[in-house]
């Protein structure tokens, strides 16, 4: 049925129902939303208000049936802990947290409306852990189209920012918060194609992908420990070749292969050893990492903690041409030297000489005089098997 001959017969139906019931105790009612109409008949001449702000008159004459926008209530309160999401921040709050599960809803859907207190129960026990958020799809048009939804819940998980997991279980808090504390302790996830590959080719997370002979055995259970062992990691399965294609595995190789998605450079490396959990911990470590990182509290404990060595470079905020040329030598590096860029605002100097007492005192004189200005160069590099 066309969509004018579905309207002409809505039509139709509502006028017809307003006949009938004009003549009795009964009121016929026609809301209208931005996704549909909802048709009520009640037993009160004054319908009740849908919100504070809002009430809906009975339709006294065809001529009412004109469109006529209500606002409905939301059906997950504002003001709860669920964190509302449109699309001006959706991006951002995915983003800016590492585990995100994301509740698509429709105001007037029964099963959503049921959603509301067992979601906001889990929202509230994970706050601070995790984020519960929920997007109203019927304002959120774009957005809802964007990720697919075409039924009400629909909800997803998300891992820096990546959609890994639809969630299809027990819709009660306790079911909620289980999962996702499952999730967190760290997870095997399984991509089976190329659309759901291609938002991985582009995602702001370091990935790595098993290109195995089965999704259930022991080629799983190995990659499934390694990912506990790199929770910054994304893991990945999939025995597709079309989806193993696109991340330049052979889908004529012998499985099980593995690949992985440094997030920065987008450079794919290739694991060649034993497929054991130890030798995929040891190619992760020394893969991961991008071939330039910048020095700061966060990568502070990746850069100590990694076992290559470390090329340093000093250098002005503004530097950039001297940037560039460091991250694209450092490509070459990639996996065997770590390229630590350290980037400050103000004046570093360095003490030539030996490290004795007199010497660290006249040097300090000599910064509290201003009289080691001479002495500093816009770039420096130092380099030894730690980079100090």
């Amino acid at each position: 049925m066309s969509t004018k001959a579905h309207l002409l017969a809505l039509s139709t139906t509502i006028f017809l129902l307003f006949i009938v019931f004009r003549l009795s105790p009964f009121c016929v009612y026609k809301i209208d939303y931005d996704g549909g109409y909802v048709l009520c008949v009640s037993v009160f001449k004054k319908f009740p208000p849908i919100s504070s702000r809002d009430t809906v008159a009975p339709l006294d004459s065809y001529k009412s049936f004109k469109d006529r926008k209500y606002n409905l209530p939301p059906a997950i309160d504002e003001k709860e802990d669920a964190v509302n999401l449109s699309g001006k921040n959706f991006s951002d709050v995915l983003a800016k947290n590492q585990h995100v599960m994301v509740a698509f809803y429709a105001p007037w859907c029964f099963w959503s409306k049921k959603l509301a207190p067992e979601y906001e129960a889990a929202a509230t026990e994970l706050k601070g852990k995790a984020v519960l958020a929920k997007v109203n799809a019927i304002n959120e048009i774009e957005l809802a189209k964007r990720w697919g939804i075409q039924g009400y819940p629909t909800i997803y998980f998300f891992v820096n920012g990546v959609h890994v997991d639809t969630y299809y279980h027990n819709r009660k808090k306790d079911a909620f918060v289980n999962y996702i504390k499952t999730k967190m302790a760290g997870d095997l996830y399984t991509v089976m194609t190329t659309e759901n590959a291609e938002h991985l080719l582009t995602a702001q997370s370091t990935i790595a992908l098993g290109f195995l002979n089965s999704l259930k055995g022991l080629e799983g259970e190995v990659l499934a420990a390694a990912s506990k062992l790199h929770p910054d990691v994304l893991f990945f399965q999939t025995t597709r070749a079309d989806v193993a294609k696109m991340f330049l595995i052979d889908p004529e190789i012998k499985r099980p292969a593995l690949v992985l998605l440094e997030k920065e450079s987008k450079q794919l490396s290739h694991f060649d050893g034993p497929f054991t959990d130890a030798r995929i911990y040891d190619f992760i470590s020394l893969n991961k990492i991008p071939p330039m990182i910048t020095y700061t509290r966060e990568t502070a404990a990746l850069i100590s903690d990694s076992r290559l060595q470390e090329l340093w470079l000093f250098a002005t905020v503004h530097d950039s041409e001297t940037k560039s040329i460091f991250q694209e030598a450092a490509k070459a590096f990639k996996g065997k030297v770590i390229a630590v860029n350290d980037f400050f605002n103000g004046e570093k100097y360095v003490l030539n000489g030996e490290l004795t007492l007199s010497n660290i005192k006249s040097f300090a004189l000599d910064f509290l005089e201003d009289k080691l200005r001479s002495q500093q160069s816009d770039t420096t590099l130092l380099k030894n098997k730690k980079g100090y």
